[in-house]
Order: C-alpha cells, then structure tokens, then sequence
C-alpha cells in the first residue's frame, strides 16, 4: 500500500464516547475521513453544529473531515477500516 492509497483510506468509528471521539478526530487530523457513529440523536445533531461532542469530549474541537452520523451501516459501509470503540457491555448488541 502507497502513501496515496493510504490517504484514500475510508475509515468508520462506531461509538462516539471520548476514546471513539478522540480516536476519530485524531485520524481526521492525519487527513483522513471519517464516518462516526454516534448512538445518540442529540448528540451527533449538536456534535455537526458545534463541532464538539460535549457530553463525552468537552472542549475539543472536532475535524471537519469528522462526519456524525447515526446511521450505523453508514458508518460502516465500504469502508477500509472500521474501529469498534463502544464499552465491552454493548460490543454484542452493536455487532
């Protein structure tokens, strides 16, 4: 794999606490698009309109290549990598 193969990588985190929002926006960082997948309707509307997610990461402002969604097979759809970052309680009800 090449550096522009790399840079085209579609990327998917499912769970949008503070590690999955803090994981998502790091890779954003690196250039990378990423669909997040966030349980909570309220909280993936206000993470678009504030970019931040207040309840799990305050203060940190989000990526614009960091897309909420709660769409879960958006998320994961077509994507390179998928990251599963939900508490290990809710991994077989995710999956």
């Amino acid at each position: 794999m090449n550096n522009s193969d790399i840079n085209s990588m579609k990327i998917g985190v499912v769970g949008a606490g503070s590690w999955g929002t803090a994981l998502a926006d790091l890779l954003c960082c690196k250039g990378y698009l990423v669909d997040l997948w966030v349980f909570e309707t309220e909280l993936k509307k206000e993470m678009e309109k504030s970019r931040e997610n207040k309840i799990f990461l305050p203060g940190v402002t989000l990526s614009e290549n960091l897309h909420p969604t709660n769409n879960l097979e958006k998320a994961v759809a077509d994507k390179d990598l998928v990251l599963v970052v939900v508490p290990s309680h809710l991994v077989r009800q995710t999956a």
